[in-house]
């Protein structure tokens, strides 16, 4: 991934050093790179929570459509067709598995429209932080909400995201 200077750069974005995340909301004092930390940190917990790395997936896409600002034009395409496999058809959330309509959509190279996000703060209430404070027994529920919250934020392009399944699978 480019430095998230760059990519916010190209977008026009100014990225806040203090406070909390500007894009996801989470309760932290040094913005979004401490945002980035805590995601960061989550996967330490992937060989020690086995409970965890069964859901894993699902902070990758919601984190990453929490903060588009910060990713590639392809970024939100390539998450929300992810969650709509693991929510609404049963594909895995854990670490190390690959759907294979998301790779096959990487690997197609057409243009797709423009997802535009929903604005900063109303992309879901639960964040990261809310994932990382949560203990071990409670993560893997709570992470599959979060996945939830950010998918419903997104539901102005849910309907592209079934289609290009859609397609993509019986393609």
């Amino acid at each position: 991934m480019q430095d998230i200077r760059q990519q916010a750069a190209k977008k026009g974005v100014t990225l806040f050093a203090a406070g909390p995340c500007q894009f996801c909301g989470a309760a932290v004092a040094s913005g979004v790179e401490q945002c980035l930390d805590l995601f960061a940190g989550l996967a330490g917990l992937l060989r020690a929570e086995r409970a965890y790395a069964e859901v894993h997936l699902f902070s990758v896409d919601a984190h990453a459509l929490q903060h588009p600002e910060i990713h590639g034009t392809l970024n939100n395409h390539v998450h929300l067709l992810s969650l709509c496999l693991m929510l609404e058809r049963q594909a895995s959330a854990a670490m190390g598995t690959r759907k294979p309509a998301v790779e096959k959509f990487l690997t197609l190279g057409r243009q797709w429209p423009p997802l535009d996000p929903p604005p900063a703060g109303r992309r879901g209430s639960l964040t990261v932080a809310d994932v990382v404070a949560a203990s071990a027994e409670q993560r893997p529920a709570l992470t599959r909400r979060w996945a939830e919250q950010v998918w419903e934020a997104w539901a102005e392009h849910q309907p592209w995201a079934r289609r290009t399944l859609d397609r993509l699978t019986h393609a």
